[in-house]
């Protein structure tokens, strides 16, 4: 776990040049730039529209002008691709203009939020922008993110992976910059370092140059406000430490300026501060060997100098849970399904699987993600999200297909169901799968003019486990029509649908169930042992826990292992705000209305595991005139929860919906643990943050005042000595914790504007005050909660375990017809011919040891050399880790992040390997089979 400390090192020696006290500026860096959101105040293509003229300018500017050596854009390699899909015949000038050194693509893709997205999107977004920014000729390896509202705390390591030792970034420092400097270093917790370059003066410090040094205005808000170069100067020579200034000549969506050599040449001659041109590069290298020892640690989301705009958690948050399902589907399921196949000697999907990546990554950019842009933003967005979880889905039933009719084959009468778990420790879960009753379907068989027959009725059929033992099943008939087999002339077929609970299905691996008519079932057939939900009026029970929805809606939870009870959990609450996209603005004098006050009814739900509960909440209808009140009319929110208790289930899954007529208001959920405690803890990128209930003191000395929100991923926990109670959630990132435990996570915040100038925590402008009227979120929405008792002493990684087992589903195809697509090269086969991997007759399989190595990712490297598996260790004691398979003879090497070998090899012995982790150490192995010709080095 990582706390929210700052951790200062002793003052260093003398002899190695470094100072933690003021250093007199002996140099200053002009780097020419353009911060570039690729959509914000208005769409993507009005955006493209500007930045194919600014980068026609811009590209003649610099072919023009050689004293014009560099142009930064904006750490980010997106906006070269985005100009030439439009301006398709400047590519060789645009190669020509980086592979000099000149334009300065990369390392980042999109400049991302870090907090609303998983670490493994955060390392795509790198290796994605590196990738691209190297087939331009040259990546900028600086770590620069400027305006992102916050940053986690594994950045630093994540970073480092990338063979970056930088950082430079204007919002989220907690510190007065006036004492500390703006330069230090910043630690992760397993102790990566990177040298910051606080931008205190922001990322526009020096956006309109001048020649006369005594005549260089810029007043840009409150805090970036001088009339000359020697006044900018003598600001920032306070808080230097490394004697090197950098000076940023650009701003948002800004040209290049016109004339800035002669400028910088003019401006010479007014000081007696060495004035350079140059890029990050060359201020990089000038501040070695003169940089600070002073250390910071922990995430980056304090507001005291520069926004950091802690509300955008709330915002649109029905966007952002289809951005945690598309997260899961492709990073979780798809690209680790097709890593599987591929091995196995199946389709290769990694153009794809890419594609996809990047589309997600275009949503990951910090305002559209965050949900603080126009309309037709966050319009595009959910295209974006079509198109990856369309990509996901073909991907998965392609290499789902293959694994399937190669672990299993159809007999007669017999419907093989492979199912696969795509985690890396086992599981067990309900499945849905589908069977065409036709079984003579010609699936897979090029045949013109089928017609579907009726087929069996499945129901007279039994499911065997792999020991024979007789499952329970139930049977749908969803009666849609599916079009298959595309390219072996396409059939249309119905499908019916099979539900059964697959038990102890081993990691990266599969289980063959097989669904015979009973007649054939060998006698006698055994009932496997399994667990079953009992349902009574309000009321569910399985042998772990039990749960009951009271007449107030709110859910009472009873461990049965611990004898521990929570009660009271889930009740609405409901407050006006008069704020905007970027943050909650509350209303003085305000008392939230409670969903304690409605009417409940409590019944049976459609499935024997669920319960359903509804309500109608009455709420003020909107803001009144003055935006200080609320009106007198009201508005009615109709409420429902479905409570599921799956058999041999550890957690209680709840659907809440809302659907939401009122405007300008919040609706939190509230979850009393009982625990007494207000410190929490909630997943960030690779780790879990822990903090205090009590905002941060003195919040009159920062600009935006601690609101006691906070940021999380897909979980917060609290706990006492005796038992604690985690929280998962679907696309809810933001929630507090008050004094006595008592968790609140926002549900929905409904507000109209992208910025006010009225809010009525800020009086400051942020941005431009245009109306978001589908930022209210009207309409009916449905989000996904998890309630889970945990043990204390339980390991870390057990958390993470659960959120895998919430977000990330086993997968199941039954196996119809015959195997189709062609045998690729190499499969079967011992050598693995033309450079092609041998194939594995059997999956992978993974299996990772203690439970506090978790598994971050399994895909195909990005050269195609074999199967890249990442885990981290999220305890708070080093580790020995331990990675078993399920296949012979595999070779392993430590790799970067990047998937570059690091020189270390692995030895795989008895089917495992073994690693030490550090504490919140992030490790990428790259494997292959010994078969595979060539070496790693």
């Amino acid at each position: 776990m990582t706390t929210l400390h700052d951790a200062v090192t002793p003052h260093p020696s003398a002899q190695d040049g470094t100072s933690d006290t003021p250093v007199a500026p002996r140099v200053a860096v002009v780097v020419p730039h353009t911060h570039w959101d690729r959509e914000w105040y208005a769409p993507f293509e009005t955006m493209r529209f500007h930045l194919v003229r600014f980068l026609d300018e811009l590209i003649d500017t610099l072919e023009a002008e050689p004293d014009l050596p560099v142009f930064l854009l904006d750490g980010q390699s997106a906006i070269l691709d985005d100009y030439l899909e439009i301006r398709i015949g400047q590519r060789s000038r645009v190669q020509a203009l980086v592979a000099a050194g000149r334009l300065r693509p990369g390392p980042f893709y999109v400049q991302p939020d870090e907090l609303l997205v998983s670490g493994e999107s955060i390392v795509r977004n790198l290796l994605l922008g590196c990738q691209t920014a190297k087939r331009y000729g040259r990546v900028m390896r600086e770590g620069y993110l400027p305006d992102t509202f916050g940053h986690v705390h594994q950045l630093p390591q994540i970073l480092r992976g990338f063979d970056i030792e930088t950082f430079y970034a204007m919002r989220g420092f907690a510190d007065d910059p006036e004492s500390v400097g703006s330069e230090f270093h910043w630690q992760a917790p397993d102790g990566s370092t990177v040298m910051v370059s606080w931008l205190t003066e922001s990322y526009s410090n020096a956006g309109v140059l001048s020649a006369d040094a005594d005549v260089m205005p810029l007043h840009h808000g409150a805090l970036v406000r001088y009339d000359s170069l020697h006044e900018l100067v003598q600001r920032m020579a306070h808080r230097t430490r490394t004697g090197v200034l950098l000076l940023l000549n650009g701003g948002d969506h800004l040209r290049v300026q016109q004339d800035v050599p002669s400028m910088v040449k003019g401006l010479r001659s007014g000081t007696d501060l060495e004035l350079r041109m140059g890029g990050l590069e060359e201020y990089h290298e000038l501040m070695l060997g003169h940089f600070p020892q002073r250390t910071i640690s922990g995430e980056l989301r304090h507001g005291r100098r520069h926004d950091v705009f802690d509300g955008i958690g709330s915002t649109r948050t029905p966007l952002k849970a289809v951005n945690e399902r598309a997260e899961a589907l492709l990073g979780g399921v798809a690209e680790r399904v097709a890593a599987v196949a591929e091995q196995m000697g199946g389709p290769r999907s990694g153009d794809s699987l890419r594609y996809a990546w990047r589309e997600l990554i275009k949503n990951h950019a910090h305002d559209s993600i965050c949900g603080c842009s126009v309309d037709e933003v966050h319009e595009d967005m959910i295209h974006r999200y079509d198109s990856v979880t369309r990509v996901s889905e073909a991907v998965l039933d392609d290499a789902l297909q293959f694994i399937a009719h190669r672990v299993a084959t159809p007999q007669d009468g017999v419907v093989p169901v492979v199912v696969l778990n795509p985690s890396g420790h086992t599981r067990s879960a309900l499945i849905g799968v589908d069977v065409v009753p036709d079984l003579a379907a010609p699936l897979g068989i090029r045949r013109f003019g089928w017609i579907q027959e009726l087929g069996v009725d499945l129901a007279e059929y039994v499911l065997l486990d792999p020991e024979g033992a007789e499952i329970a099943f139930q049977v749908t008939h969803p009666g849609q029509v599916r079009v298959v087999d595309a390219l072996d002339r396409r059939k249309e077929v119905i499908a019916d649908r099979v539900h059964f609970l697959a038990t102890d299905v081993p990691g990266l691996s599969t289980t063959v169930y097989r669904l015979l008519p009973r007649d054939q079932a060998a006698p006698p057939v055994r009932a496997a042992p399994g667990g079953s939900t009992i349902r009574t009026a309000n009321g569910l029970r399985n042998a772990l826990l039990e749960v009951a929805v009271a007449p107030t809606g709110q859910l009472r939870m009873h461990d049965l292992r611990t004898g521990r009870t929570f009660t009271g959990l889930l009740e609405f609450l409901d407050d006006g705000d008069a704020g905007d996209e970027y943050s909650f603005g509350p209303l003085p004098e305000e008392f939230a209305v409670s969903s304690l006050t409605a009417d409940w009814t409590v019944r049976a739900g459609t499935a024997g595991d669920t319960l359903s509960a509804t309500a109608t909440m009455s709420v003020p209808r909107e803001l009144a005139a003055d935006r200080r009140t609320r009106s007198t009319a009201t508005a009615l929110l109709a409420l429902e929860l479905t409570v599921r208790l799956a058999p041999s289930s550890d957690r209680v899954d709840v659907e809440v919906t809302v659907d939401n007529t009122a405007l300008d208001h919040r609706i939190r959920l509230r979850f009393p643990t009982g625990t007494g405690q207000g410190r929490s803890h909630s997943e960030s990128a690779y780790g879990l943050m822990e903090r205090d209930a009590a905002p941060s003191p003195e919040p009159e000395q920062w600009r935006e005042a601690p609101s006691g929100v906070y940021a999380m991923r897909r979980f917060v926990t609290v706990q006492d000595q005796q038992a604690g109670l985690q929280i998962l959630t679907e696309g809810l990132h933001e929630h507090s914790c008050s004094a006595d435990g008592t968790v609140d996570v926002t549900l929905l915040r409904s507000v109209g504007w992208l910025a006010r100038t009225d809010h009525p925590l800020r009086t400051h402008k942020i941005g431009p005050m245009v109306p978001t009227p589908a930022a209210q979120c009207l309409g009916t929405h449905t989000f996904r909660i998890g309630l889970r008792p945990f043990s204390p002493i339980a390991p870390t990684g057990e958390l993470y375990r659960a959120a895998e087992e919430f977000s990330v589903p086993l997968v199941a195809r039954s196996v119809q017809g015959v195997r189709v697509g062609p045998q690729r090269r190499g499969e079967g086969s011992d050598g693995g011919g033309h450079g092609e991997p041998a194939a594995m007759s059997v999956p992978l399989g993974l299996a990772i040891e203690p439970a506090d190595a978790v598994l971050s990712a399994v895909k195909t490297a990005e050269d195609d050399t074999g199967v890249i598996v990442r885990v981290f260790n999220a305890g708070s004691e080093p580790i020995t880790a331990r990675l078993s398979f399920a296949v012979d003879s595999l070779q392993a090497w430590q790799c970067n992040l990047e998937e570059q070998p690091t020189g270390l090899r692995l030895a795989v012995d008895n089917r495992s390997l073994t690693m030490d982790l550090a504490v919140g150490a992030i490790s990428t192995v790259l494997l292959r089979s010994a078969a595979r010709s060539g070496s790693t080095s």
